[in-house]
């Protein structure tokens, strides 16, 4: 299990077996509100192996949520990039 963390701190990790499904390099997500820019993500890097148990921990309003939509395609980030397999 790899813990990944979004209060700032290094993400505990653990040696890395099987194959890359999906990757995210320096996601970015930021949403308009008004005149205020919101940061959602800010570079957020990601690796998901095949068979691997992620979770995912932080305060509310920490960005979870909108790297969940992005990896699972609901939503697109402003900048960065996801790969698949």
């Amino acid at each position: 299990m790899r813990v990944m963390s979004f209060d700032g701190s290094a993400p505990a990790r653990a040696p890395r077996r099987g194959r890359i499904v999906l990757e995210g390099r320096a996601l970015r997500k930021v949403y308009r509100m008004g005149e205020v820019d919101v940061v959602a993500l800010d570079g957020t890097d990601i690796v998901l192996v095949e068979g691997e148990l992620v979770v995912l921990l932080g305060a509310s309003g920490g960005g979870k949520s909108t790297l969940l939509n992005i990896l699972g395609g609901l939503d697109a980030p402003t900048s960065g990039e996801l790969f698949y397999r």
